[in-house]
């Protein structure tokens, strides 16, 4: 499976957890139940955002001025943390590949003015914090 499908996965088990105000685990299970197995990468990353939420949000709100995440959209907000937990943490994956992967999620999921803003502040969060924080094999 690709890395794209499984990024798809790993944003929709977050935004479910998200929505639902519940942990991973159990989004899992009803994913599994439902729609069958998970890519590895997308556990990874999606177990990766939750551990670095409180450090993911902190440099989204930092760099989205006048748009504390609480009151993003849902959808949008887990597009971010998805894409900056790449971005920060994930070795093997240029920050410019996760931004362009995070504007098609919000191009799919999201309205007509989400790819320009999730564009925006990921490329800020880049400027921001330039460079890998983590490790390749987290998550």
């Amino acid at each position: 499976m690709s890395r794209r499908t499984a990024r798809k996965q790993a944003f929709l088990n977050l935004y479910q957890s998200d929505i639902n105000e519940s942990p991973l685990g159990p989004t899992f299970e009803r994913w599994r139940e439902y729609r069958g197995g998970l890519e590895e990468y997308a556990i990874r990353l999606a177990r990766g955002v939750e551990e670095e939420q409180e450090q993911l949000d902190a440099v989204l709100s930092d760099v989205s001025v006048g748009w504390p995440v609480h009151r993003m959209s849902a959808v949008d907000r887990t597009i971010l943390r998805l894409a900056l937990y790449e971005m920060l943490y994930v070795d093997d994956v240029p920050p410019d590949v996760a931004v362009n992967e995070a504007i098609e999620l919000a191009r799919g999921f999201s309205g007509e003015e989400a790819p320009a803003f999730v564009g925006g502040v990921l490329r800020g969060a880049g400027l921001r914090a330039p460079g890998k924080v983590g490790h390749g094999e987290r998550g």
